[in-house]
This record gives structure tokens, C-alpha cells and sequence, in this order.
């Protein structure tokens, strides 16, 4: 075995930049042709699928659409407006008569 003190490190990384491994013609292209032969061909639709949790992801991707749609449109009476609770007044939120009461949770479209 030899000394640890009397090994050239550096002369040992000069010798290995000296003589670098060279890889056969035609492996790299046979190393990428065997990762694609692995791969999973799947279309596009059924990789998006599992990418969100397969059909129960889906389902409750449709779900939380939909009712945040409806909460949007038709919220419950009680629902509280989150600026208010901060203590922020918009200009939206007067209620005099030369304006009409646009708001978040108002649909207001009248004639005349």
C-alpha cells in the first residue's frame, strides 16, 4: 500500500485528462433508442388525465368549478364581503340614488 502523503493527486488527474474513455460508435444512439422503446405511448388526453388524479382528479376539478361559478353568481345570503371586514369602502359600495348599486354580489340591470 502507499503512503497517503506521497500520492500525487494532481498527477493523477493528469494522467486520466490525458487518456479520456471513449464511447463506442452507435452506443449513444442505441442507449436513446432503448429509453424510447421504454417509454409509455399514451395520448395526450390520458397523460393530462392522470397527470390531475385520474377521473376522480377530474371529477373534482368540474365540481369545485362549478359550484365556485355558482357562489359567484348566486352567493348564499350570508355571505360576508371581504373587503368590508378589512374596512375598506369602495365606491362601489354607495348606495345613493344617482348611482345604481354595482357591487360584487349584486346583478343589477334595469330600463329606463
Amino acid at each position: 500500500m502507499t503512503d497517503p502523503d506521497s500520492f500525487d493527486l494532481e498527477a493523477a488527474f493528469e494522467a486520466a485528462r490525458a487518456a479520456p474513455p471513449v464511447m463506442p460508435d452507435g452506443l449513444a444512439a442505441r442507449i436513446v433508442a432503448d429509453a424510447a422503446a421504454q417509454m409509455p405511448r399514451a395520448p395526450w388526453w390520458q397523460r393530462m388525465m392522470a397527470s390531475v388524479g385520474g377521473p376522480a382528479g377530474v371529477g373534482g376539478l368540474v365540481t369545485a368549478t362549478v359550484v365556485g361559478f355558482w357562489v359567484g353568481v348566486a352567493p348564499p345570503d350570508t355571505s360576508v364581503d371581504p373587503l368590508a371586514l378589512m374596512g375598506i369602502e369602495t365606491a362601489l359600495d354607495d348606495t345613493s340614488d344617482d348611482l345604481p348599486a354595482f357591487g360584487g354580489f349584486v346583478w343589477d340591470s334595469e330600463e329606463g
